[in-house]
C-alpha cells in the first residue's frame, strides 16, 4: 500500500464523521473522483457512522458486555481498502445482535429459555462470530446463520442458508448439527470444516478439514442416507437427482475465502464467476457459452476484480465489460463475458 492510500485510510473515518478540514475534504473527494469502488467505500463507511449512532442511543444496552455475549472478535490492525468492507460487515450487524439480545437479557433469571440468535452477512461482506460452546464460524458473503443463546444438553444445533466455516470445539457428549437447505444436516463432535449451502444453487457441498463429520440427506426414494468423510475430501450433493459425489482436496481453494485470499486450482468457469460474483457482490452475464468449458489455476490476494478479469482476458481472450443498469436502485453491477 503506497503512502497516498494509507493517509486516504486515515482521513476516511474523519470526512465521514464531517470533522475534516477543507484541504482534508478536497483530498478524500478527489480521490473519490477516480474510481466507482472509492465512492462505495465512503458510503459503506457513512453507513457504519448511522448504526454507530444507533448503538449510542440504546443506552438501556451496555454494548461492550452485549458484544462480549456474543464473543465476536475485532481485530485491531491496518487493513488495505478492500478490506474496510469486512470490518463494516462485522460492526454493521452489531445493532441486529443488539436487539436480539435486548430480549435474551430480559429472560437471563428464566433458567432454559434460550432465544434465536441470527446473524446476516451483506453481499460481498464476511465476518467472524463465537458462539455459546466457542465454536468459531467465519461467515461469507450473503450468508445467514441461526443459533440459540444457550444451545441445549445433548445437541448443539445451528441453522445455516449460505456458505460459512466451522471451528467446532470439542463435545463428545453433545453432538455438533448444521442444518442446511433441502433437508440435508452435517453432524460432528469436534472438527474443522466448510459449508456452502446456498438455497439458490442446485447443490451443497462439504469439505473437511479436520476430524470426522456424517453428511445427511434425503434419497429420491424418500430414504435417508448417511456419509461419513474423511479429512482432505469434499463431498457434493445435488438435491435434484440425489447424486453424491467425493474428491480429494488441499481444502485451500475451499476455505481460502475466510483470509480474503482466492484460490482456482484448475476450477471450472462457472465456479470462478460464482467465486468472483460473492467476493465482489458482481452479476456475471455470460454470452458466450464456450467459455464456460474454460477453467484456471490460479490466486489472487488484494487485487480489484478488474485486474482479475483482466488476467483472464490476457490468459485466455475472454472480454468482459460493465453493463448499464436500467434501474437507478439497482445496487449490484452487471459485467458481460463474452
Amino acid at each position: 500500500m503506497t503512502d497516498t492510500y494509507i493517509n486516504i485510510e486515515e482521513l476516511l473515518p474523519t470526512y465521514c464523521e464531517g470533522l475534516a478540514t477543507a484541504e482534508e475534504a478536497r483530498r478524500v473527494e478527489e480521490w473519490m473522483e477516480l474510481d466507482e469502488a472509492n465512492r462505495k467505500m465512503v458510503k459503506q463507511i457513512q453507513m457504519l457512522n448511522m448504526a454507530a449512532d444507533t448503538l449510542h442511543v440504546m443506552q438501556c444496552v451496555d454494548s461492550d458486555k452485549a458484544f462480549q455475549k456474543v464473543k465476536t472478535k475485532i481485530v485491531k490492525k491496518r487493513i488495505f481498502w478492500w478490506q474496510w468492507s469486512q470490518r463494516v460487515a462485522a460492526i454493521l450487524f452489531l445493532p441486529l445482535l443488539v436487539t436480539t439480545l435486548l430480549i435474551g437479557l430480559g429472560n437471563e433469571k428464566q433458567p432454559g429459555i434460550a432465544q434465536i440468535l441470527e446473524v446476516k452477512t451483506n453481499p460481498g461482506m464476511t465476518t467472524s462470530l463465537v458462539l455459546p460452546d466457542s465454536t468459531v464460524v467465519y461467515l461469507n458473503s450473503e450468508s445467514v446463520l441461526r443459533y440459540p443463546s444457550v444451545f441445549g444438553k445433548d445437541s448443539r444445533e445451528v441453522e445455516l442458508a449460505g456458505e460459512a466455516y466451522f471451528d467446532v470445539t470439542s463435545d463428545k457428549e453433545k453432538r455438533f448439527v448444521v442444518n442446511t437447505p433441502h433437508q440435508s444436516q452435517i453432524e460432528v463432535y469436534g472438527t474443522s470444516f466448510n459449508v456452502e449451502a446456498y438455497g439458490t444453487d442446485n447443490h451443497i457441498s462439504t469439505t473437511l478439514v479436520e476430524g470426522k463429520v456424517g453428511f445427511l440427506f434425503k434419497e429420491k426414494n424418500g430414504g435417508s442416507q448417511k456419509i461419513v468423510l474423511s479429512p482432505m475430501h469434499k463431498l457434493v450433493y445435488k438435491p435434484l437427482s440425489g447424486e453424491t459425489q467425493i474428491y480429494q482436496t488441499n481444502c485451500e481453494s475451499e476455505t481460502a475465502w475466510k483470509k480474503g485470499t482466492i484460490i482456482f486450482n484448475n476450477t471450472p468457469m462457472n465456479e470462478v464467476l460464482n467465486i468472483l460474483s460473492k467476493r465482489f457482490n458482481v452479476e456475471f452475464v455470460v454470452r458466450n457459452k464456450h467459455l464456460e468449458e474454460y477453467s484456471f489455476t490460479s490466486s489472487f490476494t488484494t487485487q480489484r476484480l478488474e485486474r482479475i478479469l483482466e488476467f483472464f482476458k490476457r490468459s485466455s481472450r475472454i472480454h468482459w465489460r460493465y453493463l448499464d443498469s436500467d434501474e437507478e436502485t439497482d445496487k449490484q453491477q452487471r459485467i458481460e463475458i463474452y
